[in-house]
């Protein structure tokens, strides 16, 4: 998904050269950074109003952008696979749990919620992960796109196979 977007926002600009590519590649990335950042914010502003007035439209829609931002500024720079793999071996997981909990005597579901539990650990871990991995790949693109501007560097083509 992310992948597509990114793709299409490169035919839109007419980034054909390696230069290019990174330029947009950081603009892109500290975008959803600030969007991210900027949406958070304003989040936090209208929760400050009294509950009367506050803007609950404008909220989910804020709330959209945010989720959005995040999700495709963690997606751009990781793979989705190893996260929807935990995600689906996780509900996997709590419905074995669940099965064995109905089948037990005292099913008070405490072997369900320590599956739960341990699905929501194991998720938190994944994506903690990957906000380190794209921060360090975003700030290290920013670098490498600084340090070609400023001619210390020369880009070498780059091919995806």
């Amino acid at each position: 998904m992310e992948v597509v977007i990114f793709s299409y926002l490169l035919k839109q600009v007419g980034a054909e050269t390696e230069e290019d590519v990174l330029k947009w590649s950081v603009m892109y990335g500290w975008g959803l950074v600030a969007a991210s950042l900027l949406s958070f914010v304003m989040l936090g502003v209208f929760l400050s109003f009294p509950e009367n007035i506050q803007p609950i439209l404008l909220m989910k829609c804020i709330s959209f952008v945010w989720v959005a931002a995040f999700i495709l500024f963690i997606f751009r720079y990781t793979s989705v696979k190893p996260m929807l793999g935990a995600a689906a071996a996780g509900i996997t997981t709590i419905t074995i749990a669940s099965v064995f909990d109905s089948w037990s005597d005292r099913r008070d579901s405490s072997l369900t919620m320590g599956a739960f539990l341990g699905v929501v650990l194991v998720l938190s871990v994944l994506l903690a992960k990957n906000i380190i991995v794209s921060w360090y790949y975003l700030i290290s693109e920013t670098v490498r796109y600084m340090k070609y501007h400023r001619k210390q560097i020369t880009l070498e083509t780059t091919v995806l196979k």
